[in-house]
């Protein structure tokens, strides 16, 4: 099976990813922020490579916040370049810290394909786990 990035243009088309995903039992990575900012594309290059290792627990989606506006206030996406957020049966899954840092601000910084499916493995485990923070600490 070919895995992707799908790629939403609407608020209902990102809650129906969440709700479908959620019956599925599939972590959902979204990723809001300016499709052409850098940090994105630095992010967005990461997820379409590790998208066949990670497709088989994750669903990978990417929103501009731009175009779909929705949530920009509700998150507060529309000061940050690059956003991801992480949902499991429905719910969101608060993931924390690299090295010194108590969130995951700087999604840019993630190194590659080897490092995002790593993170997106271990939120899948702590997730499925019933646990709702994934907290990183020292890094992946």
């Amino acid at each position: 099976m070919a895995y992707h990035v799908e790629h939403l243009h609407s608020a209902e088309a990102v809650n129906d990813a969440i709700d479908r995903e959620g019956e599925s039992g599939s972590l959902v990575v979204v990723r809001f922020g300016r499709s052409g900012h850098d940090d994105c594309v630095r992010f967005d290059a990461a997820m379409v490579a590790a998208a066949e290792r990670v497709g088989p627990v994750a669903a990978l989606i990417a929103v501009d916040i731009d175009e779909v506006q929705d949530f920009n206030a509700m998150y507060d996406l529309q000061y940050k370049p690059c956003t991801v957020m992480f949902f499991y049966r429905y719910r969101y899954v608060d993931v924390r810290g690299f090295g010194s840092s108590d969130y995951i601000n700087d999604w840019a910084a993630i190194s590659g394909a080897d490092e995002f499916a790593d993170v997106v493995g271990v939120v899948h485990e702590t997730a499925n786990a019933g646990r709702r923070i994934v907290d990183f600490g020292h890094g992946v």
